[in-house]
């Protein structure tokens, strides 16, 4: 039996997506710039060669460009996630390429994550409880994820026999505190030698020792 076929996008819709999308982009740029507090309406406007008023026809005003800016760098991880992460059969190539995946989205938006936990200054212990309700739901299925993961792992005894709930939060917190570290202070290391650190540092103590 054949799928629902997906409707084509007539180009108004098309051309409305893109401009929608350009004015995210710019928003990102400007709140990078600015920060939050000094970023305005009319600053991202200009930024993206729209009017205001244009602006006002995609988001209600500064405060939903922002979680709508969060909730776009969220769901792109997302896809990258599924591609990267969740297509890998093999636990621990699974976790390396999250790693990976982690610090390297981070690096990509590492002046937006910046001003994220400045706006919020709880952020900085639990970056969870500062996303935006559409986020926090991903955040929820992201973490599932993982644990599913560390479950695969312990259970083919790729890794040491541990609670997947508990080995998936040691692996959240030791890459948040990095990211919040790293978006304060800029790395002397190169992006590879962070990661493969990463990987070195947490694999190592987790695998199974070969009996």
């Amino acid at each position: 039996m054949c799928g629902k076929r997906t409707r084509k996008l007539s180009r108004r819709e098309r051309e409305r997506l893109a401009h929608r999308q350009e004015l995210l982009e710019a928003a990102e740029r400007v709140f990078v710039r600015e920060g939050y507090h000094g970023a305005t309406v009319e600053k991202i406007a200009q930024e993206a060669e729209f009017a205001v008023g244009t602006l006002y026809n995609f988001f209600e005003g500064k405060g939903d460009l922002y979680a709508h800016v969060i909730e776009g760098i969220a769901q792109d991880f997302m896809r990258q996630f599924e591609q990267k992460v969740l297509s890998k059969e093999d636990p621990e190539e699974a976790i390396a390429s999250l790693i990976e995946l982690r610090l390297t989205h981070f690096e990509n938006h590492r002046g937006f994550f910046r001003v994220f936990f400045e706006t919020v200054p709880n952020s900085r212990l639990d970056p969870s409880r500062a996303f935006p309700a559409k986020v926090s739901g991903v955040y929820e299925r992201y973490v599932d994820a993982v644990i599913a993961i560390f479950q695969r792992g312990v259970s083919k005894r790729v890794f040491d026999e541990s609670d997947p709930l508990y080995l998936t939060l040691c692996l959240e917190g030791i890459i948040n505190a990095f990211i919040v570290y790293w978006s304060k202070r800029k790395s002397t290391e190169p992006l590879a030698v962070r990661v493969e650190k990463m990987k070195r540092e947490f694999l190592g103590r987790i695998k199974r020792r070969l009996e």
